[in-house]
């Protein structure tokens, strides 16, 4: 019997510890590892569009065409590619800003709704 309630005495503990600390959890290093994944998402759209390649390479002329009207065409087309990357960098970080923003929300939403589900309250 002792070895019934002992093996009790952790499965109790390891869940209602498990309950009680995820929320420390979520908010302390969860919310540390997600940011820090959601910056490497960030980061790694950056090296994907490479903006920081085409930002420091404007004034180049493409394929070595040194006229005036290679360094136009080169400088309009590489200004198009960096207003649009741009574009599709701005909207990737607040889509990742937001996915954060949700993991931080959710158990906030969770316990609400509990509340309100159980108790008619808020």
């Amino acid at each position: 019997m002792p070895v019934a309630r002992s093996a009790g005495k952790a499965v109790f503990g390891d869940v209602v510890g498990g309950i009680l600390n995820a929320p420390v959890f979520w908010y302390t290093r969860g919310a540390y590892d997600a940011g820090r994944y959601c910056w490497f998402m960030i980061v790694r759209r950056w090296k994907t569009l490479a903006l920081g390649v085409w930002i420091a390479n404007i004034f180049v002329p493409m394929y070595g065409q040194h006229d005036i009207a290679g360094w136009l065409i080169s400088f309009f087309m590489r200004l198009i590619q960096i207003f649009a990357r741009s574009i599709v960098m701005i909207l990737w970080t607040a889509l990742v800003i937001i996915i954060f923003i949700a993991y931080l929300a959710v158990p906030v939403l969770v316990v609400v709704e509990l509340l309100r589900q159980l108790f008619g309250i808020l």
